[in-house]
């Protein structure tokens, strides 16, 4: 289990002072992985007392124990060097396309083989009926929220991006409520911003649809819907091709719900297409 995992478990029994420990763990473990105890007290102004107590309520001897599990889960992350390394073995041509293709084509493979169909069924309800839908991501996610964007943009009314350029304006947030959906793509490495939106979200009760890869832990809780999608390839960077089919089938199965009011939005499109010339 992972340390987000274990740190979740334990959240309803820990003092405010360990709930404090606990949040910058799940925000900084990078940082968590070479700090000192003395330090990590002072970073969240909390004793070592209090650092050690939560160390062993999540089942660790003590600060030093914990620290060693926490590198060793990052070490389990491939970061970008390694992923360039593992690549290199492909680089001739027809080797790197045919490796190309065919990890793509397993990531959406296995995405859509262990994707539950009531979470699915779940996530297309709640997008054909919402008030509002919105999508948002950020860095390279941006691309998939406008991706999606445009999908639901076609086969429904008021859809909209939660986002200005490649960042979101946190006041945006503020006029979503319980009856607006916002469907999020968020892979690793995960932003500040990002994940303080996820809390703004929940802190609304907006329905969040939350597109993500394993490990998800840490922002799991954050989900009205979990959709999991298979984006490590084996390359350079993450593959995109499940996301990708995966907002086409929402589309698809979106317009399907009710496809006398697609048929008319649709409609309303090809129209306003002819008129703006678009061709």
């Amino acid at each position: 289990m992972s340390i987000a995992a274990q740190i979740t478990n334990q959240l309803d029994t820990l003092t405010r002072s360990e709930a404090r420990v606990a949040a910058h763990v799940l925000e900084q473990q990078q940082e968590v992985a070479f700090y000192t105890l003395e330090l990590f007290a002072q970073r969240v102004d909390v004793s070592t007392t209090t650092v050690l107590r939560f160390c062993r309520r999540l089942g660790f001897s003590g600060f030093s124990d914990f620290q060693q599990a926490v590198r060793k889960e990052l070490r389990s992350q491939p970061d970008l060097m390694e992923k360039l390394q593992r690549t290199a073995g492909s680089h001739e041509d027809e080797t790197l396309i045919a490796n190309t293709v065919n990890q793509g084509l397993d990531c959406i493979r296995q995405t859509f083989r262990d994707l539950p169909g009531a979470q699915i069924r779940e996530a297309v309800e709640r997008i054909a009926k919402a008030q509002r839908v919105f999508t948002f991501g950020m860095r390279e996610s941006f691309a998939l929220a406008h991706y999606a964007y445009t999908r639901f943009l076609t086969v429904r009314e008021n859809v909209f991006m939660l986002c200005n350029g490649y960042s979101a304006d946190a006041e945006a947030v503020l006029s979503l409520t319980a009856a607006d959906v916002c469907v999020v793509y968020l892979f690793h490495r995960y932003t500040r911003q990002a994940l303080r939106i996820l809390e703004l979200l929940k802190d609304r009760g907006v329905q969040v649809i939350l597109i993500t890869s394993e490990p998800c832990d840490r922002v799991s809780a954050f989900a009205t819907v979990l959709l999991v999608c298979q984006v490590d390839a084996g390359g350079i960077k993450n593959s995109a091709l499940a996301p990708v089919c995966l907002a086409d089938l929402l589309c698809n199965a979106v317009a399907m719900t009710d496809t006398e009011k697609t048929m008319r939005r649709m409609k309303q499109c090809e129209t306003l297409f002819q008129r703006a010339e678009i061709l």
